[in-house]
């Protein structure tokens, strides 16, 4: 079996967002709820959801380099009968992903940078953990930060 990556995720959130609710995701609202679900993963299996890309601290919040770089706004393409199978694989995580996007792709780009920046999440502590002079950009946000941060139900308090 082929290990999924960030950017089949990428394809299947937007796929998701798409033909449930009409919806095409930007770049941003794509970052997030790919982090939202990375996130829960992690905490949940105590391992990453895919091994081809590490979330970063950029200036709108965390971000997977390489789906950032790749993804592309638009009209999602269908997933393939194969796309589908590889999915179908893993029920759970696909039912985790699917309540991610039913809960979140009506959040905004700004109110979801907005969530990643709250104080605690693993993006605030990975930018300021030298304190408020020296921002911290484009670093690694560890794992161990973001599994406490999902562990916690208040994770989901965007508003």
């Amino acid at each position: 079996m082929n290990e999924l990556t960030s950017l089949d995720y990428c394809k299947l959130i937007a796929w998701l967002a798409y033909h449930k609710y009409n919806v095409i995701l930007n770049k941003t609202q794509m970052q997030k709820i790919l982090f939202m679900c990375y996130g829960q993963y992690l905490a949940s299996h105590n391992s990453p959801l895919f091994n081809d890309d590490i979330p970063k601290a950029w200036p709108f919040g965390p971000v997977f380099p390489r789906s950032y770089k790749r993804y592309s706004d638009g009209v999602p393409k269908d997933l393939t009968v194969s796309e589908k199978e590889r999915f179908l694989k893993d029920k759970d995580t696909l039912r985790m992903i699917t309540r991610t996007v039913d809960d979140y792709h009506t959040c905004s780009s700004t109110s979801l940078s907005e969530w990643s920046h709250k104080k605690g999440s693993p993006w605030e502590v990975t930018v300021f953990s030298n304190g408020k002079e020296k921002i911290a950009w484009n670093k690694v946000i560890d794992n161990s930060i973001i599994s406490d941060f999902f562990n916690n139900d208040e994770w989901r308090n965007i508003f």
